[in-house]
């Protein structure tokens, strides 16, 4: 991925921050282009960071642990980032002490991640200055530690402008999202053509996965639900449960891009067999719905247009149904909804390059469950839906 680091200068620009430290392992990948491998599997602050200040022309500086330092020098190469990396307990040595046993002497005292850090706020000239940090991922010791730190700072809340930055996407990342709702798509429509009476959830589930990762490419997400009958009215991974004659089918799944983050989130309800036509008649009602929210989308329409375009045609032939969003933005992981929200109070203009994830859902307790929901792409003209093929009867 190519870094996007400019595009959160200019936003910081424009909130009057002077720079910020990128802590979190997806905005660090979303400035950088790249991860890092055990910041990334521990998610822990400080393991791998980015400290940049709002001019385009200064450099970021960039820390992760040594034994790591070597990869991120390939995959930051000509980008103008720096790389500084800081000691750590893996013990990385040189080839002549292991061959000529060569004795280097110890260091008096081990760089530490919170000593690069340091280093690169005083560097860039920030240390009173005003600096975003992402607060909705750093632990609150580690929070308060940067502010004893940095008694001088200011620190602001940027965690919403990395959410706002990734809600548009570049034509890169169109692409991958392309990419995983193929997969994600080739994956459901296996799905459709074993579901039967007598299929188990775990069967549907074991399906999908199966066929997402031949692909190589990306991974299930662990989250992805399939269920049938009662279990799709409550919020479950796949259990015992069997397809019976009157089920509902429903999952509500996605595949991840593993260390690239990116991730996606479709469903399908199928009504199964001599179901109760009260169920037939919701199912028709809920996909109406989501039909017509895309038929609405294009850049220019208030977000909260395409809300209305689903639930006001819903709530008309049910007048019980509450629904505080009908879908939302989606980009990286690890969380799937991101704003903006389709809902009722969403006055942000679709534009072009914007994903979302378009749903209807219906639960009904301890009954079955409903959920109708694409990823569809903002053009420049309209929309276009990336999750096409699975289809939405049986």
């Amino acid at each position: 991925m190519q870094p996007k680091e400019q595009r959160i200068k200019e936003l910081l620009r424009e909130r009057g921050l002077d720079g910020a430290i990128v802590s979190s392992p997806e905005n660090f990948h979303y400035v950088t282009g790249f991860g890092g491998h055990q910041h990334t599997v521990s998610r822990q602050s400080g393991f791998t960071l980015a400290v940049m200040r709002a001019d385009d022309k200064a450099p970021t500086h960039i820390t992760t642990m040594d034994f790591e330092a070597a990869t991120f020098r390939i995959k930051a190469a000509n980008t103008g980032f720096v790389v500084d990396p800081y000691d750590t307990w893996v013990g990385l040595k040189t080839w002549p002490e292991i061959a000529e046993g060569v004795v280097l002497p110890d260091k008096e005292r081990m760089v530490s991640s919170d000593d690069k850090l340091e280093k690169f706020v005083k560097e860039c000239d920030l240390a009173d200055k005003k600096i975003g940090v992402e607060l909705d991922y750093l632990s609150v010791p580690y929070y308060n530690k940067l502010k004893e730190k940095f008694p001088e700072a200011e620190f602001v809340n940027i965690s919403d402008l990395f959410v706002y930055a990734r809600s548009v996407k570049t034509q890169e990342e169109i692409q991958m999202f392309r990419d995983l709702c193929r997969i994600a798509d080739q994956g459901f429509t296996k799905v459709s053509q074993m579901v039967k009476i007598g299929v188990s959830e775990q069967e549907m589930s074991n399906c999908f996965r199966q066929d997402v990762m031949k692909s190589g490419f990306c991974v299930p997400s662990s989250w992805s639900m399939f269920s049938t009958g009662p279990s799709g009215s409550r919020l479950t991974i796949p259990e015992k449960g069997i397809v019976k004659d009157g089920d509902v089918v429903k999952f509500d799944a996605g595949v991840n891009a593993e260390f690239d983050f990116y991730t996606t989130d479709t469903s399908r309800a199928w009504v199964i067999g001599n179901a109760d036509p009260v169920l037939f008649q919701l199912k028709d009602t809920l996909y109406e719905g989501q039909r017509r929210m895309i038929a609405a989308a294009k850049p220019g329409l208030p977000i909260c247009e395409l809300y209305h375009a689903a639930y006001d045609y819903v709530k008309e032939k049910y007048p019980s149904y509450r629904r505080g969003h009908q879908g939302h933005s989606i980009s990286m992981g690890p969380a799937t909804a991101e704003a903006p929200y389709i809902n009722a109070t969403e006055t942000r203009l679709l534009e072009p390059g914007m994903i979302l994830a378009m749903e209807v859902p219906c639960y009904i307790d301890g009954i079955n469950g409903f959920n109708i929901e694409d990823m569809v792409l903002i053009t420049e003209t309209g929309c276009e839906v990336l999750t096409p093929n699975t289809p939405h009867y049986l």
